[in-house]
């Protein structure tokens, strides 16, 4: 007659418990794997193509932009997409208007390699991004006009800016959460 040792047939008995658990959390990391690659092969909204179009070859700093725009911004409503290099970086601005105004603007995305002190800037406070990231996020703020609602973030080495026109009401929670979210769906923009 043939016995098991009890200890070998525990450890059996064990590792076949933790199979259905090992499963799981192996279906998990497959299933956010591939949705960060599908992230990434779908690339930045397509409403900042003719601005990707003006700046991309003529810029070193790698281009991050939000897959969709977030629903402050409705894509549909964007009438003018504009690319702007600049000394140090680039800055991509949206307009409700074929007519770039400030009473048009409805948010900006930029970087820079110059990264100034923003921990002095007045009325700023701290956020957690995904990927262990921190930023400084700014509410809208009014004196004779209003300034959109701010975020920065620094990158390997870059800093990159969110700026989102909301309206004076808003609650700052509110503010916070649509920069957040939009900066956590940033992804960098393939040269072509």
């Amino acid at each position: 007659m043939w016995f098991m040792p009890a200890h070998r047939e525990s450890v059996g008995l064990r590792n076949i418990k933790r199979a259905p658990a090992l499963a799981i959390v192996l279906l998990l990391f497959t299933h956010y794997q591939s949705e960060s690659a599908m992230e990434q092969a779908t690339g930045p909204a397509q409403v900042f193509r003719p601005a990707l179009e003006q700046i991309q070859s003529q810029t070193r700093i790698p281009i991050l932009l939000p897959t969709t725009l977030p629903s402050a911004i409705p894509e549909g409503s964007i009438k003018l997409t504009w690319g702007e290099v600049r000394e140090d970086g680039y800055f991509i601005s949206l307009y409700f208007s074929e007519e770039a105004s400030n009473a048009t603007f409805a948010g900006g995305f930029g970087a820079s390699t110059r990264i100034p002190g923003l921990q002095n800037l007045p009325n700023t406070h701290r956020v957690a991004l995904s990927g262990g990231r921190i930023g400084i996020f700014r509410p809208v703020s009014c004196g004779g006009s209003c300034a959109p609602a701010n975020l920065w973030w620094e990158q390997n080495g870059v800093m990159y800016q969110i700026q989102i026109r909301l309206g004076s009401g808003s609650a700052e929670k509110g503010q916070q959460k649509i920069l957040v979210e939009t900066a956590n769906s940033m992804v960098t923009a393939r040269r072509e």
